[in-house]
């Protein structure tokens, strides 16, 4: 009997993300004028980024973009449109 190895669900912290209402915060970054000078990391992206670090006890910026960039296929459910990248 074969076992697949793939992960099909989405992980704990893709369920939490989905109950984020993203018209709360589009609505927030509208009213605070946050997205203003934004080109590609827009607020949603940040806060996606600020709550994965405190669940993944990260305590600096390269262990973020490390941690993002090592699960980068299997993030779709997170829902951010770009990870942030640490540059030497």
């Amino acid at each position: 009997m074969d076992k697949s190895t793939h992960f099909f669900g989405t992980s704990v912290f893709g369920q939490l993300i989905s109950l984020i209402d993203t018209k709360f915060i589009k609505s927030s970054a509208k009213t605070c004028n946050s997205d203003r000078y934004v080109k590609k990391f827009t607020t949603k992206d940040h806060l996606i980024s600020m709550l994965f670090c405190s669940f993944a006890k990260c305590s600096s910026l390269r262990e973020v973009s490390g941690a993002m960039l090592g699960l980068a296929g299997k993030t779709n459910h997170f829902q951010w449109q770009h990870i942030p990248h640490y540059r030497i």
